[in-house]
This record gives structure tokens, sequence and C-alpha cells, in this order.
């Protein structure tokens, strides 16, 4: 008995031992691969789904995604990365086109005077690798360009780089001026290895209207995931490609996200580092998203950061209704269509 005793606590402490040298091996195979992908997916943005939440934040969220990421295609024991300080600078945005006169092909139609812009981020080595771009509630992923953005017919409706082929461009020249995200890689150098994770599956599609506002509690972005033998290698430049957008007028570009990196300078460990709610806009549009979208003031009845039609849905589920709660907007004691008018008025809207 005793030593059966002894057998099972030898046992507990191997599993102990292994559950804590290899965290991220969730099939326990050793290894960090494709299969604990298909696990970590199998539950994201679960509510009340805490398995995997390395953040310890109480959802299995994006921030947990870029977390476990680090460590796909690494062995046993899996050691945890050291973070940096000081590497991101910030956002850069350039101007590298302007129309002197309009393109059509294939049935896309840009106007003459529309200008092409190129999103960077700006980093202090240039051995440094894009990991990741997301938004949350509290730092949603914003883009705003008040002309509207050109999107191509032939790129779809999946707007990354990785869905331009520049076989297209001689015979049609507007594919050249899509709009898209990137990882640091251009169309012509090809990029297939981005993971999306998002509360929708098609939540790209809203850049459709121009811009996009995302704040779901579990993020919404994309992330570096290297199964390609070149994948993830630093390019020369201090400055990373994060997006190219075509605007349809001269109003500019603006915006917000959240950005990991991955430095891997020479005689140091692999290092990772995140900045929250770094802000972009091209000159000139400085103040376009600092004045969009005013939060007014009770509107953002779930206080998740953002006025959505889930505050819309709670002050619906209360429709006529006597109460003092958030659903009564304009505090009048009861939910009437006055309370509806004013969550729609401030549809979008980021609340602080």
């Amino acid at each position: 008995m005793k030593f059966f005793l002894l057998l099972i606590a030898f046992i507990s402490s191997v599993l102990v031992h292994a559950q804590n040298d290899c965290p991220y091996d969730l099939n326990g195979d050793g290894f960090t691969g494709a299969g604990e992908m298909i696990i970590f997916l199998g539950g994201y943005g679960a509510p009340g789904n805490t398995d995997y939440d390395y953040n310890n934040n109480g959802i299995r969220d994006f921030e947990d995604g870029l977390i476990f990421s680090r460590h796909l295609g690494t062995q046993c024991p899996q050691p945890e990365m050291e973070t940096d300080s000081g590497t991101i600078l910030g956002l850069v945005v350039q101007s590298v086109d302007t129309l002197s006169e309009g393109l059509i092909s294939f049935g896309d139609t840009i106007p003459s005077g529309a200008v092409t812009y190129r999103l960077y981020a700006e980093v202090s080595h240039p051995d440094v690798v894009l990991t990741g771009v997301w938004g949350d509630a509290e730092s949603p992923l914003r883009l705003e360009a008040p002309d509207g953005l050109f999107f191509s017919f032939l790129q779809g409706t999946d707007h990354f780089a990785s869905n331009i082929n520049p076989g297209f461009f001689p015979t049609a020249p507007t594919l050249a001026n899509a709009s898209w995200w990137t990882l640091n890689q251009a169309p012509e150098e090809g990029v297939d290895f981005l993971v999306q994770l998002g509360s929708t599956a098609d939540y790209m599609d809203d850049m459709d209207d121009s811009s996009m506002l995302f704040n779901a509690q579990m993020g919404d972005g994309w992330l570096l995931y290297e199964n390609l033998p070149n994948a993830g290698l630093p390019t020369p430049s201090n400055l990373k490609l994060l997006g190219q957008f075509t605007t349809l007028g001269q109003g500019g570009i603006c915006g917000q996200l959240n950005l990991e990196v991955r430095t891997l300078i020479d005689g140091q460990g692999e290092q990772f580092e995140q900045a929250f709610g770094l802000t972009f806009a091209s000159p000139g549009s400085e103040d376009l998203c600092a004045t969009a979208n005013p939060c007014p003031e009770g509107t953002d009845v779930d206080e998740d950061g953002m006025v959505t039609i889930a505050d819309l849905l709670l002050v619906l589920g209360q429709f006529g209704g006597v109460t003092e709660g958030p659903a009564d907007i304009d505090g009048d004691g009861t939910v009437t269509v006055g309370d509806i008018l004013g969550i729609l008025g401030g549809f979008g809207a980021i609340c602080d």
C-alpha cells in the first residue's frame, strides 16, 4: 500500500512537472504544433471557458492566442519568453501615391486625386518581427477614412496582402492600389501565414464602409503563424509594414491599434513586447479620430467601452418598463423610444 501511494505521488509529481514545463503542449505529445492550434481555437471566446487563459483575465481571448503562438513549433520543456521594453517607437503613415488621373480596370474605379498611404510600425532595431495586430474593448482596433477606402473587385472580401496577386497588376493596375492589412509583407513578397482570430468570421468585411471599429471582449485581430520556412524573418528596415490604404479623396486616414513584436537580436534571447492604444494619422487628419464618434452620456449601457448592438438589445429588452437603471438613457423613469434613439445616436462611439 505504501509503495502504491508513493507511486501515485511520483506519477502526480511528474505530471505536474510536465504540465508546468509544457503549458502550451495541449495534447501531451511533447510538441506544440497544429494539433494544439486546433485545440486552442476549439473553445476560443466561449463564455465561461477559462482553459488556456494565459493572461488570467477570465476568458480565452486574442492575447492568449498571442502568448500561445509564441511557442508554436517548440519542444518541451518550454521556458517563458522574456518581455522587452523600448523596441516599439510608434506608428508612421507615409503617402506613397497620388493619382494624377483616374484608373479603371475590371470593374474597379479609382478617381483622380485618390491617395495611397502605407502604415508602418517604427521600431528601434531592424531585427524585429511583427507578430500580432489587434484591438479589444479598452483599445479598439480602428481605421477611419472620411472619403472612403478603395477595395479591388479582384481581392475579394479578405482584406489582407495575402489576397493580392501581383500577377494581375499589368492588366488590372487598380489592384496595385487596393487597401489591405499585413504583418510586414507586401503582396509581391507573398504572405499566407496570418491566423485571424475575431468575434465574427467576416469581421474584416466591416472595412467595406471605409471604417472599422472592434471592441469584442476577446479581441479582434490577426497574428503570425510560422508554418513557412522563411516566415517571421526580420527585415532590414526599422519600419515594418502594417497596411496599405487608398482613400477616394484627400481627407486622409487615422486610427488606433495594439501591436506585438518579437526581437531577434544576435547574442540575445528571444523577447516579445506589446504596445496598446497606438494611434496613427496622415498629415492634416490628426484630429479626425480624436473628434469622431463622441460617446453620448449613458449610451454605453453594458460599460464595455463602446456603443454597440449589445447596448441596443439591453434597452429593447426593458422597453416600456419603469426603471431608473442604465437602460433609461434620458433619465425620465421609463424606457421609451427616446432611449432607443439615444443609443442609435451614439452608435459606434468609443466611451472612456
